[in-house]
């Protein structure tokens, strides 16, 4: 049973590994890792792409992001503890508040 639980965790390990384009989680992101997240979306098509071009492209001038919204009655509540503990343990900031 242990040997499923631990098959179990690194398989959504590997998926959430592949879904962020084969680079490891962000955490503990502040308002400007989320604007460079969006500008680097918005430049190639992913939010972790990097671009190597020098100057923007004729359509960044006027893009921007819309986030998709589906309705939760958890919305900002349901994995707030967890997001909690994590940053009390890396950070050291224990605002459970």
């Amino acid at each position: 049973m242990t040997a499923f639980f631990g098959l179990a965790g690194h398989g959504v390990e590997f998926i959430r590994y592949w879904d962020n384009g084969w680079k490891k989680d962000r955490f503990d992101l502040d308002a400007w890792d989320e604007r460079m997240m969006n500008r680097d979306f918005l430049l190639t098509g992913v939010p972790r792409g990097q671009s190597h071009e020098p100057v923007a492209p004729e359509h960044f001038k006027t893009a921007e992001v819309r986030l998709q919204r589906y309705y939760t009655p958890y919305r900002d509540q349901f994995f707030s503890l967890r997001e909690r503990l994590y940053r009390g343990y890396v950070t050291g900031n224990w605002d459970l508040s």
